[in-house]
């Protein structure tokens, strides 16, 4: 209920309405994506026939089963975030599938793992690689790190050589 609540104040979603709802009740699927939540959306993916996950886990060049762990793996930490539990050096309940370094030999230059936050960091900077080449993030999170160096990375399972990693090598 709440988040109808918050998708009615949004501007778009007053505009549609207003606009639209005599002869269009629901919102067309990309806005009423932007007003659910991220649980929703794991769940939304999960329900859809196998083609559709297949053509969206295309998308970032993994198979839908990779892809389905990523999210439900990203849904976990991001609830565990929300709620201010401890991340930093936490053992994942929900633990992602890595790709086979077969056919993505970037994931196994350096051992990614997928009990640790390191491994779920390493997805979001694959994925931010392919749909946000442009992303700014990866050298805030290493100045993050800088400083915050009393904070030992092997705990939130990062490798010794993370850096060489092509997925984390942007230089």
């Amino acid at each position: 209920k709440k988040g109808k609540l918050q998708a009615k104040n949004e501007k778009f979603v007053t505009s549609f309405n207003a606009m639209h709802s005599d002869e269009h009740p629901f919102l067309p699927i990309w806005m009423a994506v932007e007003t659910i939540t991220f649980g929703s959306l794991v769940t939304l993916y999960k329900g859809v026939e196998n083609s559709i996950k297949q053509e969206i886990a295309n998308s970032v060049d993994v198979s839908d089963l990779v892809f389905e762990s990523w999210l439900s793996s990203l849904k976990g930490i991001r609830n565990i975030a929300a709620h201010h539990g401890r991340l930093w050096n936490r053992e994942l309940n929900i633990k992602p599938k890595i790709p086979r370094g077969t056919k993505h030999p970037e994931w196994s230059v350096v051992r990614v793992g997928n009990d640790r936050v390191f491994g779920l960091l390493t997805i979001e900077q694959y994925m931010l690689n392919i749909i946000a080449p442009q992303s700014q993030w990866s050298t805030r999170l290493r100045a993050l790190l800088e400083q915050y160096s009393e904070i030992p990375l092997k705990d939130m399972g990062f490798p010794e050589h993370w850096k060489t990693s092509p997925i984390w090598n942007l230089e």
